[in-house]
């Protein structure tokens, strides 16, 4: 399309003044066509495009015949020039050339075989021979000679035509999919635009033989054709294209008359979808075949069973829109709780995983949905600007319930998390499908109370009188409730933080209930923004249950609850300081009963030697009170006993104390140990000389520092390092020792001390003769 106006400056500024607002706000349940100022706008252009023209000589001679939008009479300051020339060749390119030098850009052609213009052309521009208008009596009369063969070949050309308007549609639709035309939609190629209205508009002329009763669809199409002109037409002189965006949509509206752009914009995608479906409907119409046209009409429902029982025969528009019609007819039950429960069990076939997507669609763009769900009436066209939701909330709630019938045909779509699939009964499933068509039914209730809070109290309602049972109006009220919880989780926060997982567990977010839940929060992304949908995504919704369901989170959570039954006055995140090795070898109630005793005793226990089920043998030390070269004094007791360390969890505890604990390497029973632990005489050992690789500042600040030794596995190397940080005037706060192999990785938490860290680390290096080339990671 073309960006510059055939207006000059001068005709710029009287354009701004001919074009008025709407004589009352758009609405459209109330379609008054005489409140635009559309088509006297059009009018209005056309004659300063005449003034433009017939200022040349040439223009006459050219015999010029009018196409597109000012032979329709559908003007826009920026819209496309076209014109058909019957005229003299030469003429023709004189004249051409003499507008397009003063900056006029003109769309032309000339009939390549003068007595057949159909000759090499595309179906539109045949189409657009119909609606064409003459300049000069020999335009005039040839133009109708043209018209009356095709009016002659009407059938064989409306059948071509067809085809090929149903082909553009359809590559249309694809090129205009996209979350940018649903938040900021292009008024003239867009679904429901311009463009879609124009072509229904066509299509009825050249089959009305086929339309028994097609006003309210004409009446619906000729109100909006004038409503979205004079917005194109206001687009246009506000500086813009086709293109509604965010920055304009806040003037238009106002301009239209609505009190909020949120208003005007709601108005606007309920146009767009009632354009679409009546154009749709109109082309639908065209392409069947009689008898089938006659059997659709022939139908009458007095029951809402009856329309859900048509649909599910046939979900074509043809049987939508025959539903659409008798919306009004429907004989109400005098009982209302009858009513209700009926209601629900409609909803409940409409649900179905195993019904087919074409049938929930067609309820949907029948608006049956609305006379089954009263609620999503106020979700129509409701618009959330956020550059994240794709579609309008009554759309995006119908995809939802698509996806959970895609995705449980085809759990291959939900990449790594497809293995959940398996996990879901059948009931789970309905939980799902319900979930999805109330999760956003309170949005854009005029409220201070958060959407799910008000979607729970809907459920409550609802289902009450649907009939259903209790724990089933539960699991949906949770799942309304806590829709996005995953999403924040997986994408906003840590997966592996207890943190987290102790917030989600509090939310009750386990077993069935967190299957579900990320299920649903594949489903909602997809069905919000199927762009925003990926691998990735998946796989980190995937992690996030992984960790919740790893044996680091049931310890974590054993934990909590022993630690609450027994009144352990230590924090749950002690599970993470305490290490996957320790927790993994020795079980959760010893440790919670052993460090109640070690809170509770008056002086240190004595240390314990604890041999587990795999035959590992951990040795525990406790004091009260730390001081410094404590854990020196550990590892040298260790060492002199013979005694190889391959893991340890060292840590300063409140209200526990020094709580240590050392996986060993011995060929001494548990029974051996205990009794030279208990007599208390070993002899010291001096220390042999080690080797470390490294020793750097892992990281450091006001408080602590953390300091790895890293080399081979040798007798003596923590002993060792213990001493040279207690040599040097350090107190070890804690520390994690770890043996993989032949390799040994220490790392000491160190309170920092008035000397430089950097210093520290050059001296420990010096200490064991390491280059100092590097002492920080």
């Amino acid at each position: 399309m073309a960006q510059k106006s055939f207006l000059s400056s001068e005709q710029w500024d009287q354009a701004q003044e001919a074009l008025t607002p709407p004589l009352m706000t758009p609405d459209g349940d109330v379609r008054q066509v005489f409140c635009f100022s559309a088509d006297n706008f059009s009018g209005w252009l056309g004659n300063r495009l005449e003034e433009i023209f017939k200022s040349s000589p040439d223009w006459q001679d050219c015999h010029p015949i009018i196409l597109g939008s000012w032979a329709r009479g559908e003007l826009s300051p920026k819209s496309d020039i076209d014109v058909l020339f019957c005229g003299d060749e030469a003429k023709v390119k004189s004249f051409v050339d003499k507008v397009q030098e003063q900056g006029l850009k003109l769309r032309y052609r000339m009939p390549k075989n003068p007595n057949d213009w159909t000759e090499n052309v595309e179906a539109f521009d045949i189409l657009a021979l119909l609606k064409a208008r003459p300049w000069t009596p020999e335009a005039a009369k040839k133009l109708y000679e043209q018209q009356r063969k095709i009016w002659s070949r009407k059938k064989h050309y409306r059948r071509i035509l067809l085809q090929a308007l149903k082909e553009e549609r359809k590559s249309r639709a694809k090129r205009y999919d996209s979350i940018t035309n649903y938040l900021e939609p292009n008024i003239k190629y867009g679904p429901g635009g311009l463009r879609d209205l124009e072509q229904g508009l066509q299509i009825y002329e050249l089959f009305a033989e086929k339309f028994t009763n097609p006003g309210h669809a004409l009446n619906v199409l000729q109100y909006y054709r004038s409503y979205f002109l004079n917005l194109r037409q206001k687009l246009h002189l506000q500086g813009y294209g086709d293109i509604l965006s965010s920055a304009v949509q806040f003037d238009l509206g106002q301009w239209m008359g609505f009190k909020t752009h949120k208003d005007f914009m709601r108005n606007l995608q309920r146009g767009l979808s009632r354009v679409h479906f009546y154009s749709d409907w109109i082309v639908e119409v065209a392409a069947s075949s009689e008898e089938s046209l006659r059997k659709i009409e022939r139908l009458e429902y007095k029951r809402a069973e009856d329309m859900i029982s048509a649909l599910h025969k046939n979900s074509q528009v043809l049987t939508q829109k025959k539903v659409r019609e008798n919306l009004d007819n429907l004989i109400p039950d005098k009982n209302i709780k009858v009513m209700a429960k009926r209601r629900g069990a409609l909803l409940e076939k409409v649900l179905s995983v195993k019904a087919p997507d074409e049938f929930l669609v067609s309820v949907f763009r029948s608006r049956l949905i609305d006379k089954l769900l009263p609620e999503m009436r106020r979700l129509v066209g409701y618009v959330q600007h956020d550059q994240y939701h794709r579609f309008t909330a009554d759309s995006h709630i119908m995809q939802a319930c698509r996806e959970v019938k895609r995705i449980y045909k085809k759990p291959q779509e939900l990449g790594p998390l497809k293995v959940l699939h398996k996990n879901l009964s059948s009931e789970d499933w309905r939980i799902l499908s319900w979930s999805c068509l109330y999760h956003d039914l309170a949005k854009g209730m005029e409220s201070s109370e958060h959407h799910s809070d008000l979607g729970v109290q809907i459920v409550e309602r609802d289902f009450k009188a649907y009939g259903f049972s209790k724990s089933f109006t539960e699991e949906v009220q949770w799942m309304v409730q806590n829709h996005l919880e995953l999403s924040q989780a997986a994408f906003r926060k840590n997966p592996r933080d207890p943190k987290v997982w102790q917030e989600l567990r509090e939310k009750g977010v386990t077993g069935a209930r967190m299957y579900r839940l990320a299920l649903f929060t594949a489903i909602d992304i997809r069905a919000t923004n199927p762009e925003a949908w990926n691998e990735w995504k998946a796989k980190l919704l995937k992690d996030l249950v992984s960790s919740l369901e790893s044996k680091k989170a049931q310890d974590y959570f054993d934990f909590q609850n022993l630690r609450q039954r027994k009144k352990l006055n230590i924090s749950a995140e002690i599970i993470e300081e305490l290490g996957p090795v320790l927790m993994d070898q020795i079980p959760i109630k010893d440790l919670v009963d052993d460090m109640k005793k070690a809170e509770q005793g008056e002086s240190s226990l004595k240390p314990w030697v604890y041999k587990t089920r795999k035959g590992d043998v951990w040795i525990r030390f406790h004091e009260k009170k730390d001081r410094r070269g404590l854990l020196s004094d550990y590892v040298g007791q260790l060492y002199s006993l013979g005694i190889g360390v391959r893991h340890a969890s060292i840590h300063t505890l409140s209200n526990v104390g020094v709580y240590d604990w050392f996986q060993i390497t011995t060929t001494k029973t548990p029974q051996q140990l205990m009794k030279f632990f208990a007599g208390g005489d070993i002899k010291p050992k001096t220390y042999p000389e080690v080797k470390f690789d490294q020793i750097q500042l892992v990281s450091s600040d006001d408080k602590e520092w953390l300091i790895s030794f890293k080399g081979p596995d040798q007798p003596g190397l923590l002993a060792s390092a213990a001493k040279s940080l207690n040599d040097l005037g350090l107190s070890i706060k804690s520390a994690r020792v770890h043996t993989w192999g032949r390799q040994i990785d220490d790392v000491f938490t160190v309170k920092s001390s008035g000397c430089n860290a950097q210093d520290l680390i050059q001296a420990l290096q010096g200490i064991y003769k390491i280059s100092n080339s590097s002492t920080h990671l």
